[in-house]
């Protein structure tokens, strides 16, 4: 009998170190990194957005920077023409940045609702097409 109370208790430490060697690894091994967003600047002068049209994966994050001295918008140019508005940053302060979490595919061409001169264009691809910024 004295066997089997030995035995469940070195299971019982077994099993306990097995679980603890698995949190350990758990903790250990590094989560999969998030990728940085795609950055486009807010520039004062032409051609406005760097880069002026830019290419992305469907569910990339795409980020506008704002290092210009003045307020700027991101507006996708589907909020003023009754289509689906898919993007809208309001005011963009200077030194701000707007982040847009992902886009379904197509084409969204945008602008500055503050300076309409100012316009963009970006293109959202499924992921197996390449990321590309002119």
């Amino acid at each position: 009998m004295g066997w089997r109370k030995n035995r469940s208790k070195h299971l019982k430490e077994l099993t306990g170190m097995v679980l603890a060697v698995g949190l350990l690894t758990l903790a250990v091994l590094p989560a999969p990194a998030t990728p940085p967003p795609f950055q486009i600047m807010i520039e004062s002068g032409s051609p406005y957005f760097l880069p002026a049209s830019a290419t992305v994966t469907t569910g990339a994050h795409i980020r506008w920077d704002n290092p210009t001295p003045s307020p700027h918008t991101v507006t996708h140019d589907g909020c003023l023409t009754g289509d689906p508005c898919m993007f809208d940053s309001g005011s963009v302060p200077p030194n701000g940045h707007y982040t847009v979490p992902g886009l379904p595919p197509g084409r969204y061409p945008y602008h500055c609702s503050l300076h309409p001169i100012m316009r963009g264009m970006l293109i959202v691809v499924e992921p197996t097409a390449v990321p590309s910024q002119t």
